[in-house]
């Protein structure tokens, strides 16, 4: 989408810019490989997991800690594994360790029909 000329967005604005529900992000920030292999193997299940139940409602970026320490950092994160749940561009949840598939499906999806 071409922004230039474009005036910035005001929440009254009649014309908005309309952004696809893929921009839900959900971060997950997960201890290296190099860390546990079996623990980051079930985290990867479950993130494969969790992208295959929600679909297109969110996109879900695994992130690890030793790769984008930069990204871990910036979001404040210090243990892992980190869930951060983002949507056009703000924070609408956050979690730190792991819940059920089931429980996170749910969470996920509750915080994205609140937004």
């Amino acid at each position: 989408m071409n922004m230039v000329g474009r005036k910035p967005m005001k929440r009254d604005d009649p014309n908005p810019i309309r952004i696809p529900a893929r921009s839900a992000v959900l971060l997950f920030f997960m201890p290296s490989e190099k860390a546990d292999r079996q623990k980051r193997a079930s985290f990867i299940a479950l993130a494969d997991s969790l992208q295959h139940t929600l679909g297109d409602t969110v996109r879900i970026l695994k992130i690890d800690e030793l790769s984008h320490p930069e990204v871990v950092q910036s979001f404040g994160i210090t243990q892992t594994p980190a869930f951060v749940l983002v949507r056009q561009g703000l924070e609408i949840w956050r979690q730190i360790g792991l819940a059920s598939d089931k429980g996170m499906v749910s969470t996920v999806a509750k915080h994205l029909m609140m937004d």
